[in-house]
């Protein structure tokens, strides 16, 4: 449970946060997008993301397909 504002806002920006947040259906086609662009495997991108471990690469990858995508 994160308690502070500040803590919240951080969670928020962490890709997994982002993730969780959009309907299945379109998680999913947004996933297999970025595994088909970065050549990364379903575990490894699930390992990733639960980590909030991406490359700079990765995670700019990340950002282009589900957050600018999505909207």
């Amino acid at each position: 449970p994160i308690k502070s504002s500040a803590a919240s806002d951080v969670y928020k920006r962490q890709p997994k946060y982002h993730y969780d947040q959009m309907e299945k259906a379109t998680r999913l086609k947004l996933r297999d997008e970025f595994l088909r662009r970065s050549g990364m495997s379903l575990i490894t991108f699930y390992d990733k993301l639960r980590k909030d471990s991406f490359k700079p690469l990765e995670r700019e990858l990340y950002e282009n397909i589900f957050i600018i995508q999505q909207n």
